[in-house]
């Protein structure tokens, strides 16, 4: 999942408000009754204001689903978890998930590595972008090389390709991690969020997911003779839906299946599936 943060007042000048705190709410209820779950991952925007703590304890009543449901959370910062005063919006971060040392990280459930990187370049000084640049190649390098490893995915908040008309594709990272990404063979899918909207591409044989449609305020998407990036998704609407994704191990490869909060908001159902097999064709 993905920005799930309450929208800030701000934002509904020119976004439109949907109830968008209960499809959070369901989104965390729904994911806490997923069977045979092994791990859950948050891509940042967790909180509106990083720096505000008191917006911290929507946070904890939310996770709290996860962890009565015995569930582990792995979280990377959002632009928004950083936003006004970064030290204090890590300090809040940190305090809430103080098992997460570094906001760069490997997790790993049978089978598949999952390489959770800081997309923030502005937020992290020099010598972090350089530690963590260093620690990413040295992780694919390993995890390319290891026997027990089928497949990578990779992770962080800002998207490589997105049609959003309200924020851009980061140029950063279409630097810094897709050219790595590319270049070993395991890295078989890549997944982001802050365009709050769900797309799907695939660029030299990879796929790229968006996924960050976990309750802020949904974005207008380019669409037709108008997107920058071709989106697989078969329903080509402008405006897309909240949701949250599943990743399944399975045989062939890694099953990826959208779960869309209908809009009534009274239950989930499944739109788009589709298989990232365990080496490319």
């Amino acid at each position: 999942m993905s920005d799930t943060q309450s929208p800030m007042k701000a934002e509904t000048l020119w976004l439109k408000y949907t109830d968008n705190d209960t499809a959070t709410d369901r989104i965390f209820s729904a994911v806490a009754l997923e069977r045979n779950t092994a791990a859950v991952f948050h891509l940042g925007d967790i909180a509106a204001i990083g720096s505000n703590t008191g917006q911290w304890k929507d946070v904890e009543k939310l996770r709290a689903k996860l962890k009565e449901a015995k569930l582990p959370l792995y979280p990377i910062p959002g632009n928004h978890d950083y936003m006004i005063s970064p030290e204090k919006g890590m300090t809040n971060f940190r305090r809430i998930f103080p098992e997460v040392k570094t906001t760069w990280y490997e997790v790993r459930v049978g089978s598949v590595s999952i390489i959770l990187l800081d997309s923030n370049f502005t937020n992290l000084s020099d010598e972090e972008l350089s530690q963590q640049q260093l620690w990413y190649e040295e992780q694919l390098f390993r995890l390319d090389n290891d026997p027990s490893v089928k497949a990578v995915i990779v992770a962080c908040h800002h998207p490589a390709y997105t049609n959003s008309k309200i924020v851009q594709a980061s140029s950063d990272v279409q630097k810094e991690f897709v050219p790595l990404f590319n270049k070993y063979r395991k890295c078989r899918l890549f997944i982001s969020g802050h365009s709050h909207a769900f797309e799907h591409f695939r660029q030299q044989g990879r796929d790229f997911l968006v996924i960050g449609g976990g309750g802020g305020l949904l974005h207008t998407l380019r669409t037709g003779d108008e997107q920058i990036w071709d989106d697989l998704f078969p329903e080509k609407t402008a405006r897309r839906f909240f949701h949250y994704i599943t990743c399944e191990i399975q045989e062939a490869g890694i099953q990826v299946s959208v779960r869309r909060l209908m809009p009534d908001q009274s239950g989930f159902e499944t739109p788009y599936a589709f298989l990232v097999p365990w080496e490319r064709k």
